[in-house]
């Protein structure tokens, strides 16, 4: 009776030891050296899963892909929580930095952000900011140059006839 229940303890042992042994590989240093975060990494690809607070961020060169768990999604890539992994994605074709996919908070070199898109050219009734690379609204009575002076006309006009306040009870 003890030899069967010896065998079993064997072979519970013996699977115990194979988990071990599996899991060990999965948790390996990756190709870039670092599994910091990671569930499940491995040798070929880093990280496959993160720890709960941690995004996925996938890096590919040509056909190779390599993932690493982060707590910020890096420039040009935004974060989507999910279920089962938070994931970093990459912004628009035109966005430098973003806040997902359809509102960017920075545009690349040759764009002009406008109420979270990335324009060619500023719309009309806005003016670029070269700067910050900005269309900012014009408000409704400034347009372009010196703003809230009268014509020139009526300057010339005033200064030829003189024109002063009189003051009630005085002649002229």
């Amino acid at each position: 009776m003890r030899a069967p229940l010896c065998l079993l303890l064997l072979v519970a042992h013996a699977v115990d030891m194979l988990a071990l042994n599996r899991r060990k590989k999965q948790v390996g240093t990756g190709l870039g050296g670092n599994c910091t975060g990671c569930i499940i990494c491995s040798e070929e690809n880093g990280c496959s899963t993160c720890q709960q607070r941690l995004f996925l961020f996938i890096h590919r060169e040509g056909i190779r892909q390599y993932g690493k768990c982060l707590h910020d999604c890096p420039p040009g890539y935004f974060g989507i929580r999910g279920q089962e992994v938070n994931r970093c994605k990459k912004c628009g074709a035109t966005c430098e930095s973003c806040f997902s996919q359809d509102f960017c908070i920075r545009c690349k070199r040759q764009f002009y952000l406008y109420k979270g898109k990335c324009l060619p050219t500023c719309p009309p009734g806005t003016l670029a900011h070269q700067n910050t690379r900005e269309c900012q609204e014009r408000s409704p009575g400034q347009k372009k140059g010196r703003k809230d002076r009268r014509p020139r006309k009526d300057r010339k006009l005033d200064r030829r006839l003189d024109v002063r306040p009189r003051q009630p009870g005085l002649q002229p």
